[in-house]
């Protein structure tokens, strides 16, 4: 073989290259969380579909074919490209049948797109996407607080494990693939007045280790299943299964349970009124808010509110987290007419104690007179 031929074949195919196709991307992108990857995996096959609906040609196919153009035909044809599948995602209806795409997923399937063209060898930014496409713009939802009625009924309508893993999340906001994967030594049961959860830096979403803390009225709950468990065991995920399975298998049994209670509403863009993460987290977050407000959003994990928190000390966390735990509380809770009715009736007693034990004590004194 002469040496030019030799030259070409190694300009064409490298041994130290790996192919330019979604597998091989997402093998690239392996070390982001299992849910980043599965939400970019399903974009890219989507946009595959599409192309190959549409030009009858794998997204491979079509790449390589505008690469090859000049440099400015090629960002034309791409971003056209671009921009008639953000114009057939949002004509297209969702999954519930209620409504159209919503804008958040145009643009995250659109964010994720440009990384592949990125890794196929267009040079993208994100400010290329953001001045070349026409993206639908998100709208602002006013979100439906979680009434204290629903989430009783809520919980009170499941029974066993799944019951005290609703009551641990409504009170340490905790989202659920969080505390499927906590394990027992990750509950500090008796060094401080709550039972604190070290929610480490693998299993959180943000990848920043926190701590959060649980309700008297979960500890009751969960407080004897954790001392028949070894260090190493799973409270909610007693069978070790994949906790990606576990997490999925939660939210569709939990859909089934809002459907059944009729908590069903969408908002506008399709998006449902009561989630198992969101609504529970929410709630705790506005709870504890009351007390100090960001607090909340520390204990849940919100990044930008956590380094503010990180600077008081754990006993002062708590004690913070027990002012919030009266409203936080979901079957023992008091509101402030109920406390303050109880605050009467006490105070009665206690007047009619005094006034009787006066009555006795003069009644003594005539006798001994």
């Amino acid at each position: 073989m002469e040496i030019s031929d030799k030259l070409s074949n190694l300009r064409t195919k490298s041994d130290y290259e790996r192919e330019r196709t979604i597998e091989s991307y997402l093998n690239k992108i392996q070390q982001k969380s299992k849910g980043t990857v599965k939400n970019e995996s399903n974009y890219l096959k989507r946009f595959d579909r599409y192309l190959v609906d549409t030009y009858n040609k794998s997204n491979e196919a079509v790449l390589s074919e505008i690469l090859a153009y000049p440099e400015d035909k090629r960002y034309r044809a791409i971003f056209d490209i671009l921009q008639d599948y953000v114009n057939h995602l949002s004509s297209t209806i969702n999954h519930n049948k209620t409504t159209t795409i919503s804008a958040g997923y145009v643009r995250h399937s659109m964010y994720s797109i440009k990384s592949y063209l990125r890794f196929h060898g267009f040079k993208i930014t994100s400010e290329d996407l953001v001045d070349s496409v026409t993206l639908p713009r998100v709208i602002e939802e006013e979100r439906e607080p979680l009434q204290r009625e629903k989430l009783q009924a809520l919980l009170n309508h499941v029974t066993g494990l799944r019951r005290i893993l609703y009551f641990v999340m409504t009170s340490s906001g905790l989202r659920i693939n969080e505390v499927v994967r906590l394990r027992k030594r990750d509950f500090v049961l008796d060094e401080h007045e709550r039972i604190l959860i070290k929610v480490s830096a693998k299993i959180a979403k943000t990848r920043k280790p926190r701590i959060t803390f649980m309700s008297k009225e979960s500890e009751f709950l969960l407080r004897p299943i954790l001392e028949k468990l070894d260090d190493n065991d799973f409270p909610f995920n007693p069978s070790n299964r994949d906790w990606e399975k576990v997490r999925l298998s939660e939210e569709q049994i939990f859909g089934r349970i809002r459907d059944k209670l009729g908590y069903n509403d969408h908002y506008d863009t399709g998006v449902r009124h009561i989630t198992l993460t969101d609504s529970f987290r929410s709630w705790f977050v506005t709870k504890c808010n009351r007390i100090d407000f960001g607090f909340g959003h520390a204990l849940a994990g919100h990044e930008t509110y956590m380094k503010r928190y990180d600077r008081i000390s754990i006993k002062e966390k708590v004690d913070f987290y027990i002012r919030a735990e009266k409203t936080l509380q979901v079957n023992t809770y008091l509101d402030e007419e109920k406390m303050e009715k109880i605050s009467q009736v006490y105070m009665k007693r206690i007047t009619d104690l005094e006034w009787e034990i006066n009555s006795v004590k003069e009644l003594m004194k005539e006798r001994k007179s």
